[in-house]
Order: structure tokens, then sequence, then C-alpha cells
């Protein structure tokens, strides 16, 4: 079962994210499921890249978006299931990449309480109803009007700075733009490095014509866009003397990304050298 699906997320991940339709592989989804596509791609490349059958698959899956032969798959598997009987780290891993997501656990104490004794009484409370505890408030904050004033602006306070540190995390945890794009980078498609120098500034490798990279000599500058559009795409522009292209990059994490032309075919996949 773990060599099938490991060559649907083969096929999966020389679809692309923008060619394949997110549904799960395995009971994977959203974000594992992209983390599990590449990790199973990086396995197999290192371990069978040279394999004649694996380089098939991932034509015949670009070529046909992802309607691959069915003697290609069985060749492929033939090939996977070989090495993971010759190499058990190697087949360790294709089982943990695409092994299903185990079941949240569910609370075993889990259930309804409700609250009969005075406040500042501390202890376990049990019940077997709804928890009500409303007129007792009320009646608390009768009592001690001022009191009851000071636990509210504290309430409050402390919302406002819960929320302000969300956004602020948040904000730092955002994955994209000039910040992330620089470095070194290595491509998927055997072109070497890549490299981005600063938002506007010189770049490296990144100009390609008809899905192969074009360098006709001089400088090469690279900008890329501060915020992604409404499918988390970042417009990457390429001027290389009268040449002139726009890209769109998927920022996965802040060390992976793809790239795509503006049709939405994927030209490479990066990873940060």
């Amino acid at each position: 079962m773990t060599v099938e699906i490991a060559v649907a997320m083969l096929v999966a991940w020389a679809i692309g994210k923008a060619g394949r339709v997110r549904q799960p592989i395995n009971g994977i989804t959203g974000r594992a499921l992209d983390l599990a596509i590449d990790g199973v791609r990086e396995a197999v490349v290192a371990k069978l890249g040279g394999d004649p059958a694996v380089q098939q698959l991932f034509y015949e899956a670009r070529a046909t978006d992802g309607a691959v032969s069915a003697e290609t798959q069985v060749a492929v598997e033939r090939s996977i299931s070989a090495a993971v009987a010759g190499d058990s780290r190697f087949g360790a891993e294709l089982a943990r990449l695409t092994a299903t997501p185990a079941p949240s656990p569910v609370p075993s104490d889990a259930g309804s309480r409700t609250y009969s004794g005075n406040f500042g009484v501390a202890g376990d409370i049990h019940a077997s109803g709804p928890v009500n505890v409303r007129n007792k408030v009320v009646n608390q904050a009768r009592r001690h009007p001022v009191l009851a004033t000071f636990v509210v602006i504290g309430v409050v306070a402390l919302l406002g700075f819960s929320a302000n540190q969300l956004t602020s995390q948040q904000e730092t945890q955002q994955v994209g733009g000039a910040e992330t794009m620089s470095g070194t980078w290595s491509a998927s498609d055997g072109t070497g490095t890549k490299t981005f120098g600063s938002d506007g500034g010189a770049c490296d490798g990144f100009y390609y014509s008809n899905g192969r990279p074009l360098d006709i000599g001089g400088p090469m500058t690279c900008s890329i866009s501060s915020k992604p559009d409404a499918e988390g795409r970042y417009s990457l522009r390429v001027v290389q003397s009268s040449n002139r292209a726009t890209y769109l990059v998927v920022f996965s994490d802040a060390d992976h990304a793809s790239v795509f032309d503006t049709s939405g075919a994927e030209l490479y996949d990066l990873a940060r050298f």
C-alpha cells in the first residue's frame, strides 16, 4: 500500500500545485499533504533519480495532467518496491511520509459541568447537567461594584493584549516577499542554482523562455511583490536588457517555493541552497 501511495504522490508532485485538485491522498490534506508530496519526491529522487521508469512517470504526468499509463505506474512501483526491499531506511521514510494521520484524541473527561457553590470555594466541580453561574456573577457584581469594574477593565486589557500578540505572531510567521526570496536556491529542473540578491537588485538564472532558462548576457534584475494575490501567489518580475517577463511564486515555507508562468504552468520548484 505504501508504494502505491508514494506513486500517487509522485504524480501529484509532477502536476504541480497549480494543476492538481486539492484532494486528500490516504487521508492527508492541506499543508501536511504538500509536505508529504515534497518529501516523497525528494526521497525517491535521491534513491532512484536516474531510474528510467521514474523519469517516464514525471514526463507522462506533466504531459497528460496526471493521466499516467498503467504500464508506467507498475514499472515505478516495481522499482520502488525493489529499493524498499534493499534499504530498510528508505522503506521506513516512505512509510512515515505516506501514513494516514492519526485521529485527534478525545479527552476522557469531556462533558458538561455545573457550579453550585459560592465564589471563592476551590476544588473539583462535578455534575451531569449544564453549567449556570450567571446569577451568582450578577450578585457578586452588585455586592462589590468597584471590584467588578476593575475586573472588567483587566479582562478587556488582557483580551486586547492577546489580540495584539496573535496579530504580531501572524505577521512574523508570514512567508513570502523579498525577505524570503533573498538567497541562493537550487532548482528542480536541473538548471543549477539561482540567486536573488535584493528586491529590484541583481539576480541570476530566473529568466525563462519557452519553459527553459535563457541568458542573453548582461546584468539581470529581479523584483517580487510584497504581498500575494488572492491565490497566495507572489509576482516575480525579471529584466535582462530587452528581455522582460513576469512569473508567479508560491512559497510552501521559508525554504521551499514553486515558480509558475502567467498561464499557471509550473516551471520548477526551488529549495534553499
